[in-house]
């Protein structure tokens, strides 16, 4: 019997965890679970126990335990990964699909272009559906997004105007800029925690210490997946020319609703947009930086005197 094949699309956020827990609950066999984050699915596991079983495509790869019913989450990095440097992922997918009966894919992103190639899945399965609450959305949108002119005067925002409440997420576009940024903000004073490829599962560890930092600083490794404390501001460092990692970049903020800001080097995507309001925004932001600079130069003056 060939298989049936379900696409599920929802934005970041949206009760996905939720609706699995009911999907198993409801079912009296086990499920296997497939995701691309070894972080995401250390969380699942002490979530749902021996209920089911958790890996990763890889470990798939070598104990193959057989399931007639399959999820597999964060689909998408099927097409990103999948295709590059972890070749394994599709080997998984198609492998372990060949003798399920039922196999639900979950992702909040699926491109157009994925799309047709998901289309091309009909020679393998009987059956195919695509069920779209929500393709490339975001549930909560930032309460304020600022687009700000340079880098530089990002740099120069955080030498002088860090906000003091909250949690900040920094992301990085190299494991270099990272560190960096994590030594500064040390230096600062601040509690900063900072997380790069292969560091997922020991940052998770931070987080179930209950311990709520000042900065968080990663690459995209935590865009997926990774529970996270309440983020109050989200900062970029660098151009996101992929909207779907935008979209889980930016889905980091509001996860329970919680309002939050969100600093960029490009116009949000999908977003209501006023550039006068962000220019006069900016320019404001920029005017307290000077004011700030001047009393410090003030102080120093007297101290010198």
């Amino acid at each position: 019997m060939q298989n049936e094949l379900l696409l599920l699309t929802a934005p970041p956020a949206s009760g996905k965890t939720f609706l699995l827990n009911q999907f198993m609950q409801d079912l009296n066999q086990k499920v296997l679970v497939i995701v691309p984050l070894r972080a995401l699915a250390n969380e699942l596991i002490a979530l749902w126990g021996d209920r089911c079983w958790v890996m990763t495509p890889e470990e798939w790869i070598v104990k193959k335990p057989r399931a007639q019913i399959l999820i597999f989450d964060e689909f998408h990095l099927f097409f990103y990964w999948g295709d590059t440097f972890r070749e394994r992922m599709w080997e998984c997918f198609y492998e372990a699909t060949l003798e399920s009966r039922f196999c639900l894919l979950l992702t909040a992103t699926m491109t157009m272009d994925m799309l047709e190639v998901f289309k091309t899945y009909h020679c393998n399965f009987s059956r195919i559906s695509w069920v779209d609450v929500g393709n490339q959305q975001l549930k909560n949108a930032p309460f304020r997004y600022y687009k700000y002119p340079s880098k530089n005067w990002l740099t120069n925002y955080f030498d002088q105007l860090i906000p003091a409440s909250g949690t900040g997420l920094i992301f990085c576009q190299y494991r270099h800029e990272v560190r960096s940024w994590e030594e500064k903000l040390k230096q600062k004073n601040f509690k900063c925690w900072s997380c790069v490829g292969g560091e997922a599962a020991e940052f998770s560890k931070l987080v179930r210490t209950g311990v709520v930092p000042d900065f968080i600083v990663a690459t995209t490794v935590l865009s997926h997946g990774v529970n996270l404390p309440v983020i109050s501001r989200i900062y970029f460092t660098y151009q996101v020319r992929n909207l779907d990692f935008w979209i889980q970049m930016v889905a980091r903020g509001g996860r329970r609703g919680e309002a939050f800001d969100v600093f960029a080097l490009e116009n949000p995507n999908g977003l209501e947009w006023n550039g006068l309001k962000n220019y006069l925004a900016i320019r404001l932001l920029t005017m307290k930086m000077s004011v700030y600079n001047f009393i410090l130069a003030i102080q120093e003056w007297f101290l010198k005197a």
